[in-house]
């Protein structure tokens, strides 16, 4: 029997007892008839011929990571080419591998080109991210994340980051914690002064001298705070949060991520201030302490 050429709206194919049937075109013992397609079709009808049926795929997921069992016969580079990445992603998602694998050896398959970070203590989400040279919103969304929490022993995956970057863990990747936020002289300690906790350090200056973050994190307040004048305020993670206060003006906004060394305000004489200078305090899980204890 010759087929007709068809659209695609024509070929649903039904078998009846044992008789091919195709909507449009009837094979009858007379020959090829053509049957008249309703004028008048309702909507659902129509839909319900063009859409397609449900088909299985082989291709791997790449929304999340995932496991592989060696099998007989298996290579790194063919696993690689299976699963849509090259050898170096995937030799850094298992560290230690080599090309001697063996079936029922179990990898780790990262969904495309990155690494696998492992939490150690004192990281925070800020200091990865500044690490690899990602975006923190990056890593979150790679993850799942809704916060910035993170936990010893907790596995990222870093999209885009290359295999060797940062082996160390990345809080010993920096031998200090925080940096000067400014330049100036130490105008008052931290301590107890007039009979009440002096809960930062006062830098003074020039009114204007630049006012930098101390270190990568995220900003939790940007404006007036009563005897602070203007402040701004950031997270850094780990339970620590620092505040810069008495500015002139400031160039951040709540929720802004921000890197170390980023200028963030100007040294000003707002608030109770006897002159220009930045007053600036660290506290460590809702606690001030010293920042002279965390400086280079």
């Amino acid at each position: 029997m010759n087929l007709l050429k068809m659209n695609a709206r024509q070929w649903a194919y039904v078998g009846v007892g044992g008789v091919a049937l195709l909507a449009g075109v009837w094979a009858a013992p007379g020959g090829v008839q053509t049957v008249p397609e309703p004028a008048t079709m309702p909507p659902q009808a129509e839909e319900q011929q063009v859409t397609p049926m449900p088909v299985t795929s082989a291709e791997p997921s790449q929304q999340a990571l995932q496991k592989h069992i060696v099998v007989s016969g298996d290579t790194l580079c063919g696993i690689a080419q299976h699963y849509g990445i090259d050898l170096e992603t995937l030799m850094a998602a298992n560290p230690g591998v080599t090309d001697l694998i063996h079936p029922g050896d179990e990898l780790v398959i990262l969904p495309h080109k990155g690494v696998v970070y492992q939490v150690d203590t004192g990281d925070t989400l800020w200091d990865i991210a500044r690490v690899y040279g990602v975006q923190v919103e990056t890593i979150k969304s790679a993850n799942a994340k809704s916060s910035d929490d993170i936990a010893v022993g907790e596995k990222l995956f870093i999209p885009g980051a290359r295999w060797g970057r940062a082996e160390p863990a990345v809080a010993r990747a920096y031998a200090s914690r925080f940096t000067w936020p400014t330049r100036g002289e130490i105008s008052s300690p931290f301590g107890w002064r007039w009979g009440r906790l002096h809960a930062g350090v006062d830098i003074a200056n020039d009114l204007g001298t630049h006012v930098m973050s101390a270190r990568a994190g995220r900003v939790i307040w940007a404006g007036w705070r009563g005897g602070y004048g203007y402040t701004v305020m950031v997270d850094h993670g780990g339970g620590y949060v620092s505040l810069y206060g008495h500015l002139d003006n400031y160039y951040v906004e709540r929720g802004q991520y921000i890197r170390a060394g980023q200028r963030i305000a100007s040294m000003g004489n707002t608030g109770n201030s006897t002159g220009p200078h930045l007053h600036f305090e660290v506290q460590k899980d809702g606690q001030p302490v010293d920042p002279m204890g965390l400086l280079p």
